[in-house]
């Protein structure tokens, strides 16, 4: 199925933005989420991203093929950040990454943001199933996880180094099918 990620997209009350045509206070507003502790400490990569490279980072979201990330907005603002990565339209696979507006304070904007990226990979790309990987240490996420339909699958032994300690990643997944039968 051949579909234009770089276009917005609506499900119900959920818009999603593609990072390829977002402005420049928009792209600071990710930069803001994405560098707030609360979504810092999850992050592989860490929290500390200067403004600049981060900038740089959303001038090439354009030239990406594979790799897809969307700003979650709805009437009350933005809920998050929500991306398809390791997108493989041949074996309908995409790797899931996913962080809620750590600035709004109501429940279940992750959810939403997870209904949405399904339905886009499910019902619009075709997806045969969703993965990704979490921090063990990180219950509300899998916890949230689990709740939406996702599997753990395996786990990545000891694949993460923070505060000088390393830690797995569970692996999980959500097959189409599961998401349908919801």
């Amino acid at each position: 199925m051949t579909l234009d990620l770089h276009q917005s997209f609506t499900f119900g009350t959920t818009e999603l933005l593609p990072f390829s045509g977002l402005d420049e206070a928009q792209q600071q507003e990710v930069w803001r989420m994405r560098t707030h502790p609360d979504i810092a400490q999850w992050m592989g990569s860490g929290g500390e991203i200067p403004l600049e490279a981060h900038l740089a980072f959303m001038a090439r979201q354009r030239e990406r093929t594979h790799d897809f990330s969307f700003l979650g907005r709805d009437a009350g603002g933005t809920l998050g950040v929500v991306s398809l990565h390791r997108l493989d339209l041949r074996n309908g696979v995409a790797w899931l990454g996913i962080y809620r507006n750590p600035f709004r304070e109501e429940l279940g904007l992750g959810r939403r943001l997870l209904q949405a990226i399904a339905q886009l990979g499910f019902d619009r790309l075709g997806l045969h199933t969703l993965k990704l990987e979490v921090v063990v240490d990180n219950l509300i996420a899998i916890a949230a996880y689990r709740r939406f339909g996702f599997r753990e699958e395996g786990r990545w032994r000891e694949a993460i180094l923070r505060d000088e300690r390393r830690h797995d990643l569970l692996l999980m997944g959500l097959l189409a099918r599961e998401w349908n039968n919801r």
